[in-house]
């Protein structure tokens, strides 16, 4: 491993006369021994170097050495080790006068021959300092650097100083310095020296790719109500038509037709039909009232996000109806749904759905999704021969715009529309509308609905408080049905604001 800096400098405990500098511009490290023994003789040398020029101060008492870093321009090495004098050091440049050494309290006498320990501490084998290169040049202690021997492992990590010491093992003289982000460096060491390496930045690394994958249908773990997830891949794998036949693949909700004749479905949660099962869309109420018995074919599968599905007692919080549970169908986003979506499905029997979902950012602040829904069947299919159409036939149409707003200062707001209308005749093969309503000659029935819907929300969340926020939804909707069952009329209007 190639060393990208390091400089090995003497420091006998008695007299050395030796200091090695690095210099990076106008930066100058130096390291040299200077004399003391405890904590009081850390706080008088350092406060005495510290001065303007003056970048990095770190005196060790194990290593018995100052490493200082300073402008050249405005600082030099004998300056400071004559400063280290004058408050009463020795050093390996100047040594301190007597008058002045005697003035250092008791704890502070280095110069007694019979104290070669302080405070019980064995001075260590070998110390040293590990640096890092700035991008201007300056060095820095790395804390918590690791500084092993070769073949032991044995080793310590630096302070927050950059300062270590180790303690010899057998004849080992190789160290292994290293630390993240920096090229690890083998060094030799010798008796009686102490070490100052800078290490050099690792190569820069590869770019690291995350990749992940979400289950089409999960349960919310970190939600406080047990609630299950459908995602669009959930969907898929019941690509045709619309929400009552996106539960299909899951075995939670149960759907079935309310009766042979009109084509209703409902779904059936814990046992109890679509009237006690809340269904919300985008947590605003959904096909309720009138609505409820053909509601679930209104909402065409390509529109749908997500669906969230919650058994049991639910929150009344946007309804009344959650006794058996509670579903939330998530619509497509503007800022989020794809810009352009096609989709076109034909079965055997010739039912066909054509969707188009058009989406697209206007200006800074607002973006825009329109979807398109076409569903018809005219083929008067009958698989059993008892003379009845197996299904509705006729026309669905429904078309919704979305805008969104998103601020830069905590506002947003959605408004939009939904525009249904849906034309459907049942009832026996040979029925023709135009020739045999009202009559007893053939049975039939018939459905015109026309449903017009509006909602708009606006919200604000507190900057300063992320997880407070205020909003106002509001919707409501005007539905319109005239039906017919043989010779009996269903005229019916629902206005509801919520």
């Amino acid at each position: 491993m190639k060393i990208f800096r390091y400089v090995f400098l003497l420091m006998a405990i008695s007299h050395a006369t030796l200091a090695q500098s690095q210099e990076a511009g106008t930066d100058t490290l130096a390291t040299f021994g200077v004399k003391g023994l405890c904590g009081m003789c850390k706080n008088r040398i350092e406060s005495t170097v510290a001065a303007e020029g003056i970048h990095f101060i770190s005196w060790s008492s194990k290593a018995q050495a100052l490493t200082v870093r300073y402008d050249k321009n405005k600082q030099s090495l004998q300056g400071i080790a004559q400063k280290v004098a004058a408050a009463g050091h020795d050093n390996d440049l100047v040594t301190a006068k007597d008058e002045v050494y005697s003035t250092l309290p008791e704890c502070c006498l280095y110069r007694d021959p019979e104290q070669s320990v302080h405070d019980g501490e064995v001075a260590p084998d070998l110390t040293g300092i590990v640096l890092r290169e700035d991008e201007k040049g300056r060095f820095d202690p790395l804390e918590n650097a690791s500084v092993v021997w070769m073949q032991s492992k044995r080793g310590s990590t630096t302070n927050a100083e950059g300062i270590f010491s180790l303690n010899k093992a057998g004849k080992e003289n190789k160290l292994i310095i290293s630390y993240t982000g920096y090229a690890t460096d083998t060094i030799s060491w010798r008796e009686g020296e102490t070490i100052m390496v800078v290490l050099n930045r690792a190569g820069t690394l590869e770019n690291v790719v995350i990749s992940s994958r979400q289950r089409s249908a999960y349960i919310r773990r970190a939600d406080a109500v047990r609630t299950q997830v459908m995602t669009s891949k959930e969907l898929y794998k019941a690509a045709c038509c619309n929400l009552s036949e996106s539960f299909e693949t899951n075995p939670v909700v149960d759907v079935s037709y309310t009766d042979a004749v009109s084509g209703a479905k409902q779904i059936q949660l814990l046992g109890l039909s679509s009237a006690y099962t809340q269904l919300t869309v985008e947590n605003m109420p959904g096909p309720r009232g009138l609505a409820l018995p053909m509601g679930l074919n209104y909402i065409p599968g390509t529109w749908i996000e997500s669906i969230q599905l919650n058994k049991g007692t639910g929150s009344v919080a946007n309804g009344f109806e959650s006794i058996a549970g509670q579903i939330n169908v998530e619509m497509h986003k503007p800022e989020t749904a794809d810009r352009l979506f096609a989709n076109v499905y034909v079965n055997s029997m010739g039912k066909t759905d054509l969707n188009l979902n058009l989406a697209a950012k206007v200006g800074k602040h607002w973006s825009s999704i329109v979807l398109l829904h076409d569903a018809f069947l005219y083929n008067k299919m009958d698989f059993n021969k008892d003379g009845y159409r197996d299904l509705p036939t006729g026309n669905l149409f429904t078309l919704a715009n979305k805008w969104q707003y998103t601020g830069d200062n905590g506002w947003a707001s959605q408004i939009g529309f939904k525009v249904l209308t849906d034309r459907k005749t049942g009832g026996e093969i040979a029925f023709d509308e135009d020739e045999h309503k009202g009559s007893t000659q053939y049975y039939g029935l018939g459905f015109n609905t026309n449903r017009y819907e509006g909602f708009a929300k606006l919200g604000y969340v507190f900057p300063e408080q992320k997880y407070k926020s205020i909003g106002l939804q509001v919707s409501g909707f005007t539905h319109d049905s005239k039906s017919y069952y043989g010779q009996t009329n269903y005229n019916a209007l629902q206005d509801n604001l919520y």
